[in-house]
Parts: C-alpha cells; sequence; structure tokens
C-alpha cells in the first residue's frame, strides 16, 4: 500500500494520535468510522477509543482515495473491500468476545456479524458490569439473610 505516512511503532494510539499521523480531523474519522468497515477502534477499560496500526494503514488509504484520487465513499468502499478483502473487522470482534469470556458459549449469529467492534465491545463491558451487579446483590442476600419473594 502506498503511504506518505509515518507510524510510530506502537500497538495502540489514541484518537488525537491517529488524527495527528494521518492529518484527518476527528469529526471525519469518527463518520469514517461509520462507513467503512476496516476501521475499528477498541474501547479501552476506559471506554476510549484505540487505534491499532492496521486501522491507521486503512485510514491512509481511505484518505488516499477519497482526496487524492477524488473517488465517491461508496467507490471508496468497494476499493477498500478489493484492497482488504471484504471486512475486516468481522471476525475479529467476535475473536474478542470469545477471548474476554471463554467460559461462555457465544454464539456467532448473523446478529453478531452487523455489530462493530465498539458495539462488541460496549455489550462485553454492560455484560461483566451486570455480573458484578448480581454477585453484589447476591452477597446482600446472603449478609442479610434476605429471602427470596
Amino acid at each position: 500500500m502506498q503511504s506518505s505516512i509515518e507510524i510510530p511503532n506502537k500497538s495502540l494510539f489514541k484518537i488525537n494520535e491517529v488524527c495527528n499521523i494521518t492529518g484527518i480531523k476527528p469529526y471525519v474519522l469518527r463518520y469514517w468510522e461509520t462507513e467503512f468497515e476496516q476501521i475499528g477502534p477498541i474501547l479501552s477499560s476506559s471506554g476510549q477509543k484505540m487505534y491499532e496500526q492496521k486501522d491507521i494503514e486503512a485510514i491512509a488509504m481511505i484518505k488516499k482515495l477519497l482526496f487524492d484520487d477524488k473517488l465517491s465513499i461508496e467507490r471508496a468502499k468497494m476499493e477498500m473491500e478489493k484492497m482488504f478483502g471484504g471486512v475486516v473487522r468481522q471476525n475479529s470482534s467476535e475473536d474478542r468476545v470469545d477471548a474476554i469470556d471463554e467460559n461462555s458459549s457465544v454464539r456467532k449469529s448473523a446478529t453478531m456479524r452487523t455489530l462493530s467492534d465498539s458495539d462488541v465491545q460496549k455489550l462485553v463491558m454492560a455484560k461483566a458490569k451486570l455480573n458484578s451487579l448480581v454477585m453484589l446483590a447476591s452477597e446482600l442476600k446472603e449478609r442479610h439473610n434476605w429471602q427470596q419473594v
């Protein structure tokens, strides 16, 4: 891939770092995330979006296609699918769910495949919080000898 940017040797980048590296404004990057499946930031435990090197490479290519080659969004999507072989992030989000919760039997339904990485990360975080609430409620029930009604 032709790229005129130099990506630092790091595993994860914050949105401001990505914008500085690629020369893209944050609002443009957020819009591209909704349009291009090849960009899939990970949500940190604090809820901050973190981008991998392959995200930055995809952003650089999208920038080239849109700004230099003057392609439409739809045409750029088709070119990205050709270059990256379609949906790059589809399986990685499902793998993350499995890795985070290995004991559960996560079914990979058609619905799951349509969720973005950030949606999956939000669901995983919500599940963890719900589990902690259930455990807290159980502890309170035992501590106060509450009976189930």
